[in-house]
């Protein structure tokens, strides 16, 4: 695979954390498909490979950016042009909506969340432009994050029947029942890819 594609970028998709407050509580948020072992632990969190071709791809980062926290970091650091921005870096913790039924929510053994998805188009801006193509759409999640993107056009198969006819469904549906609630987005006048 190395004569055709680079890999530019490794990022780890946080399904679930726990994490300790400054008293020391412990606060957990997510979800995680459960492990029934006395050898493992939860898997909590999976890869996702960045490829390109040449390994030196424009990304636009601010697209899939955070505000500050310290709200001084945007006069003190040169390369924010005063936006209220960073980079949000390698880690993504986008957890599973939680459902009640596997067999009609979620009929497939390795989706994603549309979010997820949303997060890797925008990162590489202008989706109006784009053309995308996944060869394994499953029941859809990228072809949902493609139309809610505006991505120009979609090209997606997949070697089962049944997913693909719930991949038709859920494009049928109309966004709000299939999307994440809108976040706060980057305003793109201005921000420019990344060097």
């Amino acid at each position: 695979m190395a004569e055709t594609f680079v890999l530019q970028n490794t990022l780890h998709w946080i399904k679930s954390i726990t994490v300790e407050t400054k008293d020391g509580t412990p606060v957990s948020a997510g979800h995680f498909k459960p492990v029934n072992s006395d050898r493992y632990v939860n898997d909590c969190h999976e890869f996702v490979f960045h490829f390109t071709k040449t390994g030196n791809t424009r990304l636009c980062r601010l697209a899939v950016g955070v505000p500050y926290a310290d709200k001084s970091n945007i006069s003190r650091w040169g390369h924010t042009n005063g936006h209220d921005l960073r980079c949000r870096g390698n880690t993504w913790f986008i957890p599973y909506k939680t459902i009640h039924d596997r067999a009609n929510q979620r009929p497939h053994p390795a989706t994603f969340p549309v979010a997820l998805a949303e997060l890797c188009i925008k990162l590489h801006g202008r989706p109006e432009t784009m053309t995308m193509l996944d060869p394994f759409v499953g029941i859809g999640h990228a072809a949902l994050a493609a139309k809610a993107c505006g991505v120009k056009k979609f090209i997606g198969f997949d070697i089962d029947s049944d997913y693909l006819a719930r991949a038709r469904e859920n494009l049928a549906q109309p966004s709000h029942l299939v999307s994440r609630k809108p976040r706060r987005r980057a305003s793109m006048s201005g921000i420019k890819p990344a060097k």
